[in-house]
């Protein structure tokens, strides 16, 4: 099951990156196993609004993508815009972050922020493929190390805002692309958070 969530985490992640002809036709492909993996994952969630969405007009999300995440910022993809001491907390809360990713030999470059939806589901991806090639060549140990430290990625950053950004997207967003998004990135996010409590 690692493998299925690392790539609904992958797919969210590619769903939320700004939008073009080549990301539509890769997230169209990717349905099959969406479809999949949701399913091995126990969770009940309606393909066909995803499949419908996805034939939203290119120029329309362009739009869509800029007004939300970028220009008007109603819901911003980034993490520490949800800080209630933005100034005194995002520095403190960047430094984890880096320092969850350099342990695991990770690097950011410009232009994804450290912070954003993007980088923290792609992490996740990651972290859970780590965990099924560790498991899989039998070293349980390292299996476990990976495991704790997504559980304490999860319960110290993505899981603290994502139900707070994905209601903004509801509430905010003039298509129905983007709600749909953020209704996968909380049925998904919901049910991990759940098992690690």
């Amino acid at each position: 099951m690692l493998l299925e969530k690392a790539f609904v985490c992958r797919f969210l992640s590619l769903a939320f990156s700004y939008p073009s002809e080549e990301t539509i036709k890769e997230l169209s492909f990717a349905l099959p196993d969406l479809e999949r993996s949701l399913k091995t994952l126990g969770i009940d969630f309606p393909l066909e609004k995803v499949k419908e969405v996805l034939s939203t007009d290119i120029l329309e999300l362009q739009g869509e993508f800029t007004s939300l995440f970028e220009t008007s910022l109603t819901a911003p993809q980034r993490e520490t815009s949800y800080e209630l001491d933005k100034a005194a907390r995002r520095s403190v809360e960047m430094a984890d972050i880096l320092g969850f990713y350099r342990a695991f030999g990770l690097e950011i470059k410009a232009p994804v922020e450290p912070d954003s939806l993007i980088a923290e589901l792609e992490f996740i991806s990651f972290l859970y493929q780590k965990e099924h090639f560790l498991k899989e060549r039998g070293y349980e140990e390292g299996s476990k190390i990976v495991s704790e430290a997504r559980e304490k990625f999860l319960r110290d950053h993505l899981g603290r805002w994502y139900e707070v950004f994905s209601e903004k997207v509801i509430e905010n967003a003039e298509t129905n692309f983007y709600p749909v998004m953020a209704e996968l990135l909380r049925a998904f996010l919901d049910t991990e958070k759940e098992r690690i409590g």
